[in-house]
Parts: structure tokens; sequence; C-alpha cells
């Protein structure tokens, strides 16, 4: 309808005059200008719908394969009572920031590594170390990396050795909780007393991409392997 009434009065000057007056030509400008300006906000919020929609999915698809991760491997918990390399180790800071960290044995279903030569195939271990550790981010106050240390071999070292590899972003805790009893404890140590927690507790505080903490909360249940 816009489009016809300008048509019409630019039909009406050209039969007239044969030509366009100066306020003609500034009333045609506006009104272009009105149009673009509703196009380009249409534009802007729709491409800013689309950015806000991939951020929140990569976000949730980041935090749920870090939490899908740290439960399967502590769900698959490795114990032999009378082996004292074979540990189960957690405990937070006290304070704001729990910086929890947790170390443990666990096992991982895998396929034999073949060789060329099929006599010189070995089967790769199943039973490994796994640690779970924070690292602050140099860049980001208040941020950190939540860290998956793993080694492929369990020595009598159970908190070190093997390749550390970065889990998840933007991190501002985690905390892991164990249960002992009835209830939910800070700490735990398998190498005092030769027992592992029935079930761990991990709540991960993650910064989204909107810089607005949100919370996850699982609960695994152990049943060691022995």
């Amino acid at each position: 309808m816009l489009y016809k009434a300008i048509r019409n009065t630019v039909k009406r000057c050209t039969a007239d005059t044969g030509g366009f007056t100066l306020i003609e030509m500034v009333v045609a400008v506006a009104i272009s200008s009105v149009i673009l300006l509703i196009v380009y906000s249409a534009h802007r919020s729709i491409m800013t719908s689309i950015y806000d929609l991939t951020g929140v999915a990569e976000f949730y698809e980041d935090v749920n394969c870090a939490v899908d991760r740290i439960d399967r491997d502590i769900s698959y918990a490795y114990f032999k009572r009378y082996n004292d390399n074979v540990c189960f180790i957690g405990q937070n800071e006290s304070g704001q920031i729990s910086n929890g960290r947790i170390d443990f044995v666990s096992t991982e279903y895998t396929d034999r590594m073949l060789a060329v030569n099929p006599k010189k195939s070995k089967p790769q271990s199943d039973v490994r170390e796994v640690g779970y550790y924070l690292v602050r981010d140099n860049e980001i106050q208040g941020v950190y990396h939540l860290m998956r240390r793993e080694d492929v071999a369990y020595d009598d070292d159970p908190l070190a050795g093997g390749v550390s590899s970065m889990l998840l972003r933007n991190v501002a805790d985690i905390r892991f909780e164990f249960w002992l009893r009835n209830d939910w404890v800070n700490k735990w140590d398998s190498r005092n007393d030769k027992k592992f927690p029935q079930a761990v507790r991990t709540t991960l505080k993650v910064k989204n991409y909107r810089g607005t903490v949100e919370e996850f909360i699982v609960v695994s249940y152990i049943n060691p392997v022995n």
C-alpha cells in the first residue's frame, strides 16, 4: 500500500511538472530510510536469535559430554582389595571454591590393537589410572579448565603420571562428594580402609556463553570391578 502511494505521487508529479521537487525527494529518501531500517532490524533480530540458539546448543553439548565422561569413568571404577596401587582418592578444598580433585583406577573396554603382522598384535589394557582436576585459566579471572588425566598403567603413585587433556572450558568450580553410610562426605582415601564409596556426587559449575554460572549435578553409582 505504501509502495502504491509513492508510485501515485510520483506519477502526479511527473505528469504535472515532468520531474521531482526537492521536498518530494526528501520525502522519498525518508520513507526509503524507514523501510531499510525496518528490514535491517528484522535481519539483526533473526541473526541474534540464530547466534543465541547456536551458543546454547554448543554449551549444553560440551557440558553433557564432560558429565558423561566423568560418570562413565566413576561407574567403572576398578577395585582390587589386596593391591595397594589400586586406589580411590578424592578431596575438596574448604572455602567458596571447592576445587575438587579425584583420582582412581577405572576400566575401559577396548578392542585389540592389531599390528601389520597379526602375530605381533597386542591387546590394549582396559585398566588405567584416571584423574579429574581444575587448572586456572590465565586469561580469564575466576575461570578454570577441567582436566582429565589418564595413565594406561596404574602404579605406586596414584596422583600423577600419564597424559592430561582439557575436557571442558569456562568451569567455575567442581565438587566431588562420596556416599558413606547415610551421608555425603568431602574426602575419601581407600588407602586407609581399603573401601570404595558406593556413589559419587559430582557438582559442576560452568559459565555459559553469556557469563552466567549454571550448575550441573550427577550421581555416579559405583560397582567396583574386582
